[in-house]
Parts: C-alpha cells; sequence; structure tokens
C-alpha cells in the first residue's frame, strides 16, 4: 500500500455535502394528501423497495414508479394508483432547494487547496446540477461525474474509474468521502479506492479507512500525518 498522502479526493453529493429543505417524509405525506388516499406505506418501506430491485437502465423515475406501484399492488391497491402517485412525489421535489450540511462548505474549500476535487454521486444532471448550482460549488470540482449517467452507478466502480481516469491519480492515492455503506464505501473499496464514511453516529456495518463525525473533519483530514 501507497503509504503517502492523497492527491485526489472524492466526495458524494446528497447526504454529504448538502440534503433536502424537505423531507422524503414530507413530500411523501403531501403526495397521499393530493392524492386523497391514506397513506399505505413509509419512506422506510420505499428505501427498501428501491434497494431490492435490480439496477438496470432504468431512471431512478422509473424506479420509483414501479416501487410504489408494487407497494400499491402489496396492499391491495390497483399499481395505476401507485404511479399516480410516484409522479405527484417527484412532481413535489425541488432539486435546487437544498442546505449544505454542517462544516460542508469550508470544507470543501479547504480540501480544493490541497487536492484534486472530484464529485462522484449516482444520478444525472437534471437532478444534480441545481443543487450545485445552489450550493454554488460546480467550480470546486476538477471533474464531476454522475454514476447512473455518465456511467453504471454506484457502489459500481464505474463512476470511480471515471474520476480516477479524468485526474490522472492512482486508486490507492484517491479518498472517496460519502455517507452510506453500500454506495460510498464498498463502491470505492471495489475500485482500490480508500473511504470516509460520514456517520450519523451509528455504528456502521463495516469498517471504512477513515470515520468522520461531521464534514468539519475534513479541515484537518483524518489521512494526514499518519
Amino acid at each position: 500500500m501507497d503509504d503517502r498522502p492523497p492527491d485526489a479526493v472524492f466526495l458524494d453529493l446528497d447526504g454529504t455535502l448538502c440534503e433536502y429543505r424537505r423531507s422524503r417524509e414530507e413530500l411523501l405525506a403531501a403526495a397521499f394528501e393530493e392524492l386523497g388516499v391514506e397513506p399505505f406505506f413509509t419512506t422506510a418501506e420505499y428505501r427498501d423497495k428501491l434497494f431490492l430491485q435490480v439496477v438496470t437502465d432504468e431512471t431512478r423515475a422509473e424506479r420509483r414508479e414501479m416501487a410504489f406501484a408494487s407497494l400499491a399492488e402489496e396492499t391491495g391497491r390497483d399499481p395505476a394508483v401507485g404511479r399516480r402517485l410516484a409522479a405527484l412525489y417527484a412532481s413535489k421535489r425541488d432539486h435546487g432547494d437544498v442546505k449544505p450540511l454542517p462544516g460542508a462548505l469550508s470544507a470543501l474549500s479547504s480540501l480544493g487547496e490541497a487536492y484534486d476535487l472530484a464529485l462522484v454521486a449516482n444520478g444525472g444532471p437534471e437532478v444534480q446540477d441545481p443543487k450545485l448550482d445552489t450550493l454554488g460549488v460546480r467550480e470546486a470540482f476538477d471533474v464531476i461525474v454522475y454514476g447512473g449517467y455518465d456511467t453504471a452507478p454506484k457502489p459500481e466502480p464505474g463512476p470511480f474509474h471515471e474520476a480516477l481516469y479524468a485526474l490522472d491519480a492512482a486508486p490507492r492515492r484517491a479518498v472517496h468521502v460519502g455517507d452510506t455503506v453500500y454506495k460510498d464505501v464498498r463502491g470505492a473499496d471495489g475500485a482500490g479506492i480508500q473511504a470516509a464514511l460520514l456517520t450519523d453516529g451509528s455504528e456502521p456495518t463495516t469498517t471504512p479507512d477513515y470515520l468522520l463525525s461531521s464534514m468539519a473533519d475534513l479541515e484537518d483530514p483524518p489521512w494526514e500525518g499518519e
């Protein structure tokens, strides 16, 4: 293993640099209310349904529609009700209505002075570009890779390989920062990249190279001075 500090830092976007001002729970409740039906699943059940799906070439919107239709059918409802609900849910999401996580912007500025930076996030530009514009951080990145759009989505290694190639960086000279074990830690590990996991205080189900309690930890990166 190369013991020198990394040359490049990759960062996830959702749940790492920013979060929506309106939660999934708020959006789902509003969609059920507008449709005029009693809630028949929770956001946790929706996420579980997405997680169980085999990722193919469908867009996130198509996968959401399939998940909502399946959840409706499982509760004895017409799948068409689920599809209408999916459309309402999507219509209420403003992708530019985000706020930075505590410490994220100052950490990004600090990292940019020392490393090549790549944004490695799932989702297409129609979903992710408005967030970057709201945060005003697009120019902070030397390269932007959208998994599921430019390449296969994380945790597939494609997005990480694309960023490595664009920055001419060696895998073990890069660290990826993200908030999920499945997409970020396992994805980075599959690409031979070190992983720093932003935790919510709970015990992670795997052991990444580094644990972060907040984005502010990156102003003095844990991999420096080892």
